[in-house]
């Protein structure tokens, strides 16, 4: 067969292989469009304009500072009474409204019969015909102390546990627990050793008062 023919047979069947690879072509892409809407890249998220990414919400965020509270309770006892007995406390600041207004704290003991102040000295002597007393009270916060002269009222023997007995001078004072205020006997004696320099026995709480024993500055303030 001649050269001439041969190229004329071969012009059809490379236009149509040229046909063909173009619709392979069409074929392909237009199934990758199909494959990418079906099956989105993972790695490029889709942000709705409406909506904010993770990383823009942790950066404008505020820091949560934690701060510490400390709260105090304070109970603060009001004066209450009990069959129109004043309620007080195993210690109360009493008062002396004829010796300076003079304040002291004192134990309240129901075990003692009778009240008791501390003094640095005390002695006797003779007023127109009657025994009187003068006694020193040292007064709290104060360098110089107080010098009382009181009539004497008696004298009385007090037994003292493991120690020799002691006579001690008894006069009497005004005294003020909280709103009760009236005269009370008093013995003088030297309580440098004891925790309180005065003390409230039964003699001043007898159908005055009912002592609390577990609270404190019940009837007074502290």
């Amino acid at each position: 067969m001649p050269a001439s023919c041969y190229s004329r047979l071969a012009l059809p069947f490379k236009l149509l292989l040229l046909l063909a690879t173009g619709t392979l072509l069409t074929a392909c892409q237009g199934m990758q469009e199909l494959a990418d809407m079906s099956f989105p890249n993972k790695a490029t998220p889709v942000v709705e304009a409406h909506e904010k990414s993770p990383t823009q919400l942790c950066k404008r965020a505020k820091p949560v500072v934690k701060t510490r509270v400390v709260t105090r309770t304070e109970v603060i006892y009001q004066p209450v009474e009990v069959d129109h007995k004043l309620v007080v406390g195993a210690v109360e600041k009493v008062h002396f409204p004829n010796m300076g207004d003079l304040k002291l704290d004192a134990r309240i003991d129901t075990g003692a019969a009778t009240n008791s102040l501390h003094v640095t000295s005390d002695r006797e002597f003779e007023r127109d015909g009657e025994r009187w007393v003068s006694f020193v009270v040292p007064v709290p916060g104060q360098d110089k102390p107080m010098t009382i002269e009181r009539p004497l009222v008696r004298r009385v023997m007090v037994k003292r546990k493991g120690k020799e007995s002691q006579l001690r001078l008894v006069v009497m004072l005004t005294v003020r627990v909280g709103k009760l205020e009236h005269s009370s006997e008093f013995t003088l004696t030297d309580r440098d050793n004891f925790e309180f320099p005065a003390l409230i026995g039964r003699n001043f709480l007898t159908d005055m008062a009912i002592v609390d024993v577990s609270h404190q500055y019940l009837a007074t303030e502290k």
